[in-house]
């Protein structure tokens, strides 16, 4: 089943991976900054190890090593990211997606608003939704603001805002499948 349950958990992982992702682009720079200053220095730093009498230690082999294994995770974790963000997207678009929102909406300055079922937040999903939208969050589309603790719809009958919240969910669904195919 498709559900915001599970794009939440899917999101979480996708945050945490991209930090990853980070930390490891920001020491895979470290080592390509030290590897292009090892030939730089190599000589004088020789030299002098030699006039003092002691050996050069040359760190060159071992930080290429560093650096390959660096691209492979590198590699391996973007991989994986765009797995999860595939996996989001098709979560998503699904035509069995259920959002959890409590039944009885509160009608209010007439707007009619929604809010999830047992007061849950769904940080993380609009993170993403909203990245993969090129929008901020909350997310407004039609008079319908979607955000992750509940969908404001400006519309004061029930009957009205229930329609209006499926056509910008759907809209929102098929923006994301033409994306989704790019």
């Amino acid at each position: 089943m498709s559900d915001f349950n599970s794009l939440e958990t899917l999101a979480i992982k996708i945050q945490e991976n991209r930090r990853t992702l980070k930390s490891i682009d920001a020491s895979l720079a470290d080592v390509n900054l030290r590897l292009h200053d090892i030939p730089l220095q190599r000589s004088t730093e020789s030299t002098f190890a030699k006039m003092i009498g002691i050996t050069y230690d040359d760190r060159f082999t071992e930080l290429e090593t560093v650096q390959k294994e660096l691209n492979i995770q590198l590699k391996e974790v973007e991989q994986l990211i765009d797995k999860q963000t595939e996996d989001f997207l098709s979560t998503i678009t699904s035509e069995n997606m259920v959002i959890p929102l409590d039944t009885e909406p509160v009608v209010q300055d007439g707007k009619t608003i929604y809010r999830y079922r047992d007061e849950k937040k769904f940080e993380n999903v609009f993170v993403i939704l909203s990245e993969l939208l090129g929008l901020s969050s909350p997310i407004v589309v039609k008079d319908v603001l979607l955000s992750p603790t509940e969908i404001v719809i400006a519309e004061k009958d029930e009957f009205d805002a229930k329609q209006k919240f499926i056509s910008t969910f759907s809209e929102i669904q098929n923006t994301l499948l033409i994306k989704k195919r790019n």
